[in-house]
């Protein structure tokens, strides 16, 4: 649970701070019959409740950027916000870049849901056990599951649930929702991957990589190397880049070795050595390692996946740390 005594911001709108601090505390109706010395009760709408809470400075700043506030002002609105450590994963400067505003919008539309969704308190709460699907303002849908001891949208987590706003609900969670980004932009905004996304430009290969794959399937499986492995294949004068001229010619024909014409989840893979044929035309070979306390694992040509299932809007796409070749 954050501690939210720490967060409000010092200096600004003392009055409204102290009442979302009670606001979240209470996660009720704490504001009913405030009074901060004027004639009309105080209580925070979402959009408040993001600016002045500390730890959605980074929520703040891109839903001000977006133009959203006044969609946040809305009635009956329910918003799952990521807290600024949610952030840290992804390159925050290419999400509020200027070229990137519909980007921007589409991701933030994504955490809003254009109706009050309570977890555990109220009348209507959905309660443990219940798995719910939801359309967001962006228009896919996300999908909340309650436990006895938990709740998740997407699998990420909820920190702190039922924060009543006046105009409607906020779930704070700990992570970006982040599919409805195609392969390309989660590259894009992944700092992991900020290399790969280069190469992939300078190959000409986005559009490829956007797609649904050529079999017009499910999707695509990226196995995404991190800028360490391209780095330590690539950079040859070790300067800590990979410069022009040491992107090699064939460098499409090694991108598209880690792209698979399929969607494959770690649960997906089989648990025998596989080959499956690869955008380059060639194989790669791949297994899931069954594990009796862990997660399942997977390998691609016998190396390890160490960031699986970032789902995205055309597929999946696996971290790995090396580079395959074909």
């Amino acid at each position: 649970m954050i501690d939210f005594a720490s967060l409000l911001r010092r200096g600004r709108f003392v009055g409204v701070g102290l009442l979302v601090f009670t606001f979240i505390l209470t996660g009720c109706d704490a504001f009913t019959d405030q009074d901060l010395g004027d004639s009309n009760p105080q209580s925070p709408t979402i959009a408040e409740y993001i600016q002045e809470v500390r730890v959605f400075g980074t929520l703040e700043t891109a839903v001000t950027e977006a133009g959203l506030t006044g969609t946040l002002e809305n009635d009956g609105v329910t918003v799952f916000a990521p807290t600024d450590d949610a952030f840290g994963p992804i390159d925050t400067a290419d999400l509020l870049a200027d070229g990137n505003d519909d980007l921007l919008t589409e991701v933030l539309t994504y955490h809003v849901v254009p109706q009050e969704i309570k977890v555990r308190e109220g009348e209507n709460a959905l309660g443990a056990g219940a798995t719910r699907t939801y359309e967001t303002l962006e228009g896919d849908s996300v999908t909340v599951r309650v436990t006895e001891s938990s709740v998740t949208v997407n699998g990420v987590a909820v920190s702190n649930a039922d924060a009543d706003a006046s105009n409607g609900v906020v779930h704070v969670t700990e992570g970006l929702l982040l599919e409805t980004a195609d392969a390309v932009d989660r590259a894009e905004l992944t700092s992991q991957f900020r290399i790969l996304k280069k190469l992939v430009d300078r190959a000409e290969l986005a559009s490829t990589l956007r797609g649904m794959g050529p079999s017009s399937s499910d999707g695509l499986t990226l196995f995404a190397p991190t800028n360490e492995a391209l780095l330590g294949a690539l950079d040859q004068n070790d300067n800590g880049r990979v410069d022009d001229g040491e992107i090699p010619s064939n460098a499409a024909d090694i991108l598209q070795y880690h792209v698979l014409d399929d969607v494959f989840f770690v649960d997906d893979v089989p648990t025998s050595a596989t080959d499956v044929p690869t955008l380059e035309g060639s194989n790669v070979t791949v297994q899931r390692l069954e594990q009796d306390s862990a997660p399942d694992s997977v390998t691609v040509d016998g190396n390890p996946v160490t960031l699986p299932d970032a789902k995205v809007e055309n597929g999946v796409i696996h971290g790995i740390e090396t580079v395959l070749m074909p």
